[in-house]
């Protein structure tokens, strides 16, 4: 009885550490918004829409067409990212996912990834291969090699729509912000975060990547300012520092952090966002 109690143990092990949420494919991070491929990309090549209410756009990548994106926005708000796809035969080309490169044979795919679960034929364009609990699947070409990566936001078949458990704490998250690692800042912060200071609304413009690299929108300067605000702020004091949940009808709870410096208030606004309360607004004044 121990022996089979300790099997199932460690099978549900396995099954929970197997599940993999990914964000980023090629630089791009789901959750961005529309406008972010037109300005890294350029001009949209294509642009239609399903039968379910989704809309998709390609933008080349190279000029020789041998690599271009495809991004999908969802019925519910097409103003985001919903998928974000990668295809081409520029052999070598690195894909920013996994050490996954295009044209990379099965047999080195399967090195990194495993053997696929499931494979469908997509006839003249080879076969797709899908993994088991990971929001990603692979587009194979005929001749047996990486021919593109897609990338679906399916959070909502990974967490739950909130989880209180997640809530962040003060000395956490402004550790993070005052951090130097601009990837572990990005990481707390919503794909889609908005800061707002002197009637000007500050977000990602641009690939996240080349945020990260360059701070191109002003998203990290922005942040600066505000570990300026928390340096001030003494989290013990119920007069510059507060927290509590903001209630909204047909949405999840926010969480929100209050601070008022001499009088001057500021906010944090924490959302329930791939599995974790990500900083959604920041108010600066």
């Amino acid at each position: 009885m121990k022996y089979f109690l300790a099997l199932i143990l460690i099978c549900l092990s396995i099954t929970t550490f197997s599940r993999e949420f990914i964000t980023d494919l090629n630089g791009f991070r789901l959750g961005q918004y529309r406008e972010v491929p037109k300005n890294e990309l350029g001009a949209i090549i294509e642009q239609d829409k399903f039968d379910d209410g989704f809309e998709y756009e390609i933008f080349l990548v190279e000029p020789d067409t041998s690599v271009y994106m495809i991004f999908e926005y969802p019925n519910y708000d097409r103003d985001i990212i919903w998928s974000i796809q990668i295809t081409g035969y520029k052999e070598g080309y690195d894909c920013k996912f996994k050490d996954l490169k295009l044209g990379l044979a099965t047999d080195e795919i399967e090195e990194i990834l495993g053997i696929p679960p499931a494979i469908d034929d997509m006839g003249e364009y080879g076969v797709k291969w899908s993994y088991d609990s990971v929001n990603y699947n692979l587009e194979i070409s005929p001749d047996g090699t990486l021919a593109g990566i897609k990338l679906m936001d399916l959070s909502h078949e990974f967490y739950e729509e909130s989880d209180l458990s997640k809530l962040i704490s003060y000395n956490e998250y402004s550790r993070i912000l005052k951090s130097s690692d601009r990837k572990e800042v990005a990481n707390l912060l919503s794909p889609a975060l908005e800061i707002y200071k002197d009637d000007s609304v500050y977000y990602f413009k641009n690939a996240l990547i080349n945020e990260i690299e360059n701070d191109d929108s002003g998203i990290f300067s922005m942040i600066n300012e505000m570990n300026e605000i928390i340096e001030k702020t003494n989290f013990q004091d119920s007069l510059q520092y507060e927290e509590n949940m903001r209630i909204t009808e047909y949405q999840a709870a926010l969480h929100v952090a209050k601070f008022n410096i001499n009088g001057i208030y500021s906010e944090i606004v924490f959302k329930y966002i791939f599995g974790d309360y990500r900083i959604w607004e920041i108010k600066l004044n």
